[in-house]
């Protein structure tokens, strides 16, 4: 078996083709799953200004007596500016969210007032009857209390989330650093396969790979582009080849990598510097990777099992780096078990299993 080819050999050579990872600013609203390039610090303080955490009244804790009134003197909506001082003795009606006006110290929530359903009507009340003392700062949200300006906030590597994009979005980020996501197209050869939509006929089987390919690839923030089914024909394969070439950052196949008299991608890419090799690992022996016209290349088996076992070991790895993510070493990817059960091993292969964990170890 000196022709084959070790796997963390061919894991090392496909990771390589990924080169330095490219970044632009993304719109905010378009960066979802996007890898931040450079470290994101805070640009303002969260709140922006000391708020009402309640819908209440805005008042001096020292002036609340329960049971005797308090006259209310103004009204504060979330997104005004409201009564920029509260007189000693008064209180004014505030919304959550809204700023705190100068010398209160605490919220009264309106759930403790006497006929508190009536003191949030539109038509603002007199005075107000409290049924508590509020605690000394109870219910306000103090400038800077949740973020403040110029505190780190997120790393670069970080997988950006809507968490993450809240957040950005919170603090005036309308734009972000991020790597380049990367676009993948996607290629399915082989006579033998039509879409699951189509009618079945006789002799054929339904594409799962490039819908499996694809999934794969949008789940780590990638975006694909599945360019149909193409038949075990060289030329139409070309053409379509091309078109993905011009419009990828990688081109992934599948199928016609093997060594049979119609595996049309290992005739067509051979002859442009495509490497086509045999792997030691069950599944996925044939592999093939390179560079066409400045696009990386990845070329799957045609086995649905091999080609999610290939994309888990070469395909994810390489788009990761391209995305600017951090890549380590094969074994990286590996955990040492203990196994439940026994199984037969092909000898000089580096095999992978569907496991599970169970209370006897992995089966």
């Amino acid at each position: 078996m000196t022709d084959l080819i070790s796997v963390t050999r061919h894991f090392t050579d496909v990771v390589n083709l990924g080169g330095t990872a490219l970044t632009e600013a993304r719109d905010i609203d378009k960066a979802r799953g996007c890898v931040l390039s450079e470290e994101i610090r805070a640009t303002q303080d969260i709140p922006l200004f000391t708020n009402s955490a309640m819908d209440g009244f805005a008042v001096r804790a020292q002036d609340v007596v329960p049971g005797e009134r308090i006259a209310v003197v103004g009204d504060i909506a979330a997104g005004s500016i409201g009564q920029s001082e509260l007189l000693p003795g008064t209180a004014v009606r505030i919304m959550t969210g809204a700023p705190l006006p100068a010398n209160a110290d605490s919220v009264l929530p309106v759930e403790e007032t006497e006929n508190y359903t009536r003191n949030m009507l539109t038509t603002l009340p007199e005075y107000i009857v409290p049924t508590a003392v509020p605690k000394l700062g109870a219910h306000i949200r103090q400038t800077g209390s949740e973020i403040e300006s110029g505190t780190p906030l997120y790393t670069a590597g970080t997988v950006l989330s809507p968490a993450h994009i809240g957040v950005l979005a919170a603090l005036g980020y309308a734009q972000v650093p991020v790597f380049h996501k990367v676009r993948v197209g996607i290629l399915a050869t082989g006579s033998e396969l039509h879409d699951p939509a189509d009618a079945s006929s006789l002799g054929k089987i339904p594409d799962s790979n490039s819908y499996m390919v694809a999934g794969l690839v949008e789940q780590i923030g990638a975006d694909a582009t599945r360019c149909g089914i193409y038949s075990d024909d060289v030329d139409s394969f070309d053409e379509a080849f091309a078109r993905l070439v011009a419009s990828s950052d990688l081109v992934i196949t599948t199928g016609g990598v093997s060594a049979g008299a119609y595996d049309v991608v290992k005739a067509a890419l051979q002859q442009r510097g495509v490497v086509f090799r045999k792997v030691r690992m069950q599944p996925g022996k044939p592999q093939g990777y390179g560079i066409v016209d400045g696009t990386p290349v990845l070329c799957l088996p045609g086995n649905p099992v091999s080609v999610f076992v290939s994309m888990q070991l070469f395909g994810l790895p390489l788009l990761k780096k391209m995305q600017g993510q951090p890549v380590g070493e094969f074994e990286d990817m590996l955990t040492e078990e203990v196994a439940g059960c026994a199984w037969k091993h092909k000898v000089g292969r580096t095999q992978f299993l569907p496991a599970r964990r169970t209370e006897h170890g992995i089966e």
